[in-house]
């Protein structure tokens, strides 16, 4: 079967983002699934992966654009310490999960802790960045309901140990 939009697929993937930066960072490929009519992708990924077909590998070239989009600045935001509760060790890189005003799971990075504040980031860990993917396909099948509905759950490694991130 080809992917077509209304397909589910898994794929193994590694993102390179530089000479020695990869995502997932011990640089071993990762597994994930998604509809391809969800969000969960980059547009550019989603356009690679049409008409491919189970054991068919590729490795593409997107720019920030066709990947994450640009880093917005208006998405770093500077909110007081006393939002966080006292038993919370703040740190960089911690990933938090909040709502949006459409109850919709929304993502932010922790950037930096100051006495009374605290700067965080809303923006995709991977905006602003150029990436080279390298995937594999695993599995195509049409989605079925279940899979439409379930699209917002991660199936990465990272979210079924109990982390949480945003792709």
């Amino acid at each position: 079967m080809n992917i077509d939009k209304n397909s589910f697929v898994t794929i193994d993937y590694l993102i390179n983002l530089g000479e020695d930066e990869t995502y997932p960072p011990d640089g071993k490929p990762e597994e994930i699934s998604f509809c391809m009519g969800g969000g969960a992708m980059p547009p550019g990924l989603k356009e690679a992966l049409l008409g491919m077909k189970a054991n068919e590998a590729k490795v593409i070239s997107l720019s920030a654009e066709e990947a994450y989009g640009a880093f917005d600045d208006e998405l770093l935001m500077e909110v007081p310490r006393s939002d966080f509760g006292p038993e919370v060790e703040l740190r960089p890189g911690l990933v938090f999960e909040t709502e949006n005003e459409d109850g919709q799971a929304v993502y932010f990075i922790v950037e930096e802790v100051r006495d009374d504040s605290v700067l965080i980031d809303f923006n995709h860990p991977l905006a602003g960045k150029d990436l080279k993917v390298s995937f594999t396909i695993r599995q195509v099948r049409e989605a079925t309901p279940e899979d439409l509905d379930a699209q917002q759950v991660c199936t990465c490694s990272e979210c079924q140990e109990g982390g949480s991130h945003q792709h």
